[in-house]
C-alpha cells in the first residue's frame, strides 16, 4: 500500500511538472456582446500578475551624533577595562586558578588531606562509613535519671563525722550517706567538686552498658561479648596490668569492663572510653543526664586532677543502677558484679564485717583519696556511701579516716529502726 501511494503521488507530480512547465495555456476566446477576444496567458504570467515584485524603497540616511556616540564607546570601554582588571582577576586567583589550573598543573601530586585533616582517624574511631573511618558522637536519646532525697538526715551520725574530721585537720572530706529503707541520709560538703581518680570509672561503666542497650535494636548492635583491639595508643602508665601485655590482641569488652572497675586498669579504660565515644562524648552524656559536676579534662591516667566528680552525684548513679529507665535490669545485676569484684577493700570495707557485701569503686591520685559503694549490712540494711578527701600529697592519715568514716557510719545506720 506504501510502494503504491508513492507511485500515485510520482505520477500526479510528474503529469503537473509537464503540464504546468511545457505546455503553457493555448489562444482561447472568449466572446461577448463586443465581439471576440483573444486571451494567450501562460501560467506563469498568472504568477507574476498575482504577485509583483515589490520594488525597495531607498531609506533615509539619519544623522549621525558623533559627540555622542563618542561618548558612548568610551564608557563601554571604561567598564569593560574595569571587569576585566578587577573581577576577572579576582575571579582567576580565587577560584581558576585554585580549582582548575593548579589541579591541572598538579595532577600527578596526590596530597593525603584527610589524614592532615583528621590524623588520629586510622585509630581512633567508632564508625565505618564509604571506605573511611570516624568518629562521631552518639547521637540518641538520653534516659532520665532519678535524684536522691534525703527524708530525713542523721544529724548524731552526722556530728560524730565531723568531730572525727577535727583529727585529721589537713584533710577537707566531702561525704553521702543514704539509707534505701527509711530515707535517712546525710551530707557534709557532697557538692564540692573534687579530682574523681579512678571513681570516675563508675560512670564510664554505666555508660557502656547503656551504649548496649542502646544499640541492641540497631543494624550494628554492641555486645559485652564484642571483640576490640588493644592498640598502643590505648597504653597508658598508672594501675592495671593491661599496658604490660602485647599489642594487636583482641579483648572482648565484658573482660575489659571487668578488669577496669576490679584491677582500676588505665589502658581498658582508655579503651572502653574510645568506645562510648571519646571525652566529648561522655561529657555530653552528664549533662544530658543533669550530672553537671561530672567531667573529663583527659584520658586516663588523670594524675593532675583533672577529671572531675562530686560526692552526690556519684552516689546518683550508684542508686539509679536500679532504675529501668535509666539502666535495663537485665543488665544491673552485670554492673553489680563489676562493682563487686573490686580488689582495693581497703577503705570503705576495711573495718567492716568480713561477711558484708559492699559493691564499690575506689579512687587514689596524690591530692585525693576516696571510695563510693552500696554497702549491705548483715542485718538486712542496705546503703549508699560515699567518702572523698582532699589531703597533701600522699597523706597516709587519708585512709585511716575513711577506714573509720565507714564503720561508723556502718554501726549508726545498722542500729536504724
Amino acid at each position: 500500500m506504501f510502494y503504491f501511494t508513492v507511485f500515485i503521488k510520482l505520477v500526479w507530480w510528474s503529469d503537473y511538472r509537464y503540464f504546468v512547465l511545457s505546455n503553457p495555456l493555448k489562444k482561447q476566446t472568449y466572446k461577448n456582446y463586443q465581439g471576440i477576444y483573444e486571451y494567450n496567458h501562460s501560467y506563469y504570467d498568472f504568477a507574476q500578475e498575482a504577485n509583483p515584485k515589490r520594488k525597495r524603497v531607498p531609506s533615509k540616511k539619519k544623522n549621525k551624533n558623533i559627540f555622542k556616540k563618542f561618548i558612548t564607546t568610551f564608557f563601554a570601554l571604561m567598564l569593560l577595562s574595569t571587569y576585566g582588571y578587577f573581577i576577572c582577576t579576582y575571579n582567576f586567583k580565587n577560584y581558576f586558578e585554585p580549582l582548575y589550573l593548579n589541579r591541572i598543573l598538579n595532577y600527578k601530586i596526590n596530597l593525603k588531606t584527610k589524614e592532615f585533616a583528621f590524623p588520629t582517624n586510622n585509630y581512633l574511631h567508632n564508625s565505618y562509613f564509604l571506605g573511611e573511618y570516624l568518629l562521631t558522637p552518639r547521637a540518641t536519646k538520653t534516659k532520665t535519671i532519678s535524684d536522691i532525697q534525703i527524708i530525713s538526715e542523721m544529724t548524731n551520725t552526722k556530728n560524730k563525722l565531723l568531730e572525727l574530721a577535727k583529727n585529721y585537720s589537713k584533710l577537707e572530706p566531702s561525704i553521702f550517706v543514704w539509707e534505701y529503707s527509711t530515707g535517712s541520709g546525710l551530707e557534709i560538703n557532697s557538692d564540692k567538686i573534687f579530682p574523681s581518680a579512678s571513681i570516675i570509672k563508675v560512670p564510664i561503666a554505666f555508660e557502656l552498658i547503656r551504649l548496649i542497650d542502646k544499640t541492641s535494636n540497631s543494624i550494628n548492635p554492641i555486645s559485652l561479648t564484642d571483640k576490640r583491639v588493644f592498640r598502643d595508643e590505648y597504653r597508658t602508665l598508672g594501675s592495671g596490668d593491661l599496658q604490660y601485655t602485647k599489642s594487636d590482641v583482641t579483648y572482648s569488652l565484658d573482660y575489659l569492663a571487668n578488669i577496669m572497675i576490679a584491677n582500676s586498669d588505665n589502658s581498658a579504660t582508655n579503651m572502653l572510653l574510645y568506645e562510648i565515644g571519646g571525652i566529648d562524648s561522655f561529657n555530653r552524656e552528664m549533662r544530658n543526664l543533669g550530672l553537671n559536676a561530672i567531667s573529663m579534662g583527659e584520658w586516663l591516667p588523670d594524675l593532675d586532677g583533672n577529671n572531675k566528680i562530686t560526692a552526690r552525684e556519684i552516689s546518683k548513679i550508684l542508686y539509679n543502677i536500679d532504675n529501668p529507665n535509666y539502666i535495663n535490669p537485665k543488665y544491673k545485676n552485670i554492673l553489680k558484679e563489676y562493682l563487686g569484684n573490686t580488689k582495693n577493700t581497703h577503705l570503705i570495707k576495711e573495718k567492716l564485717p568480713k561477711d558484708v557485701m559492699v559493691l564499690h569503686k575506689t579512687g587514689d591520685i596524690g591530692t585525693m583519696l576516696g571510695d563510693s559503694g552500696i554497702v549491705y549490712t548483715d542485718n538486712g540494711k542496705k546503703y549508699i556511701v560515699t567518702i572523698l578527701t582532699k589531703r597533701p600529697h600522699n597523706d597516709y592519715g587519708a585512709k585511716v579516716f575513711i577506714q573509720e568514716a565507714s564503720l561508723l557510719i556502718y554501726n549508726d545506720i545498722k542500729a536504724l529502726l
